[in-house]
């Protein structure tokens, strides 16, 4: 590519990053839509995230996004906040526009957009979705939900009180739209029964846990769409139960994709071919460790 003082610069902060797969992705779809844009990795410390900005404001910086440890800590630093990301209390996309940098999240809408396809026979108003887990993704991802409209975000934890507590901040905003339950046979399994998707966002399925599934295969149903926020391995036990009986599954690759698209529209007007997305992660996914990342961020 040719590269010239007119050239966009777009990045990706966080401590470490070296592992991110957006900069392929990013640079990819610049190239594929002829953006005249560049997409740089770049490590800051927390005591130096002030500084990092302060040298955006003087480059030809379109924007960035956030990753883990600095997705809070960003906030104090913007100028202003799009309302959702202002309620998840999280950013992972900033647009910078006329001395503006405005924090976005597009976590969230990244998962919707991933199962809109699937569940579209489903009027959003009459949709339940049980989540298992209670860490920043699913955080973003529930809120999300609630904020598009869906009937009920069902939160089951391990650690009742803090499935209580995200319950207790998503009802502030949209009232009646969460509930929390425990993770007893008996109380899974009436979620299950009332919930058109089921989503894992708890770590159970990588590396270490392989073998395991964050729910009982004799609790799922044909019925159900059963997503795993992992994507590495790709077909997680859960995922191999859910395909046993028959039941709609996906990984969370295409949630990975979505947000990184999302991010893309708010930067440039234009939202990518996903298929053309999706290739770019597989090719560089292979061997690539960002599911360390993705790891932390829904334990």
């Amino acid at each position: 590519m040719r590269i010239s003082v007119e050239t966009k610069i777009y990045a990706v902060i966080g401590d470490p990053i070296g592992q991110s797969l957006s900069p392929q992705l990013h640079n990819g779809l610049f190239k594929a839509n002829a953006v005249d844009a560049l997409y740089l990795p770049i490590a800051v410390k927390s005591e130096d995230l002030k500084k990092l900005l302060d040298g955006f404001r003087l480059m030809n910086f379109g924007g960035f996004n956030i990753t883990k440890p600095h997705k809070m800590e960003i906030i104090e630093y913007l100028d202003r906040l799009d309302p959702l990301a202002e309620k998840i209390g999280a950013v992972n996309t900033v647009v910078y526009q006329d001395k503006q940098m405005i924090g976005y999240n597009t976590d969230g809408f990244g998962f919707i957009k991933s199962i809109e396809e699937k569940i579209s026979k489903i009027p959003k108003e009459r949709l339940t979705i049980l989540i298992l887990g209670c860490g920043g993704a699913v955080k973003s991802v529930a809120m999300a939900l609630a904020d598009w409209g869906i009937k009920k975000v069902i939160i089951a934890n391990r650690t009742a009180a803090k499935a209580e507590a995200l319950v207790k901040l998503i009802n502030k905003s949209w009232p009646g739209k969460a509930e929390a339950i425990s993770m007893a046979p008996e109380a899974l399994k009436k979620a299950v029964d009332a919930a058109a998707v089921v989503v894992n966002g708890t770590s159970v399925g990588m590396a270490d846990s392989a073998l395991q599934s964050p729910l009982a295969k004799a609790l799922l149903k044909k019925e159900l769409l059963v997503y795993d926020m992992i994507y590495s391995p790709p077909v997680t036990q859960l995922l191999k139960d859910a395909k046993e009986i028959g039941a709609q599954t996906q990984n969370g690759l295409d949630m990975l994709l979505y947000q990184g698209l999302l991010a893309f529209e708010l930067w440039t007007g234009i939202f990518p071919d996903p298929s053309a997305g999706k290739k770019l992660l597989e090719e560089n996914s292979e061997g690539n460790s960002e599911q360390k990342l993705l790891k932390e961020g829904i334990k």
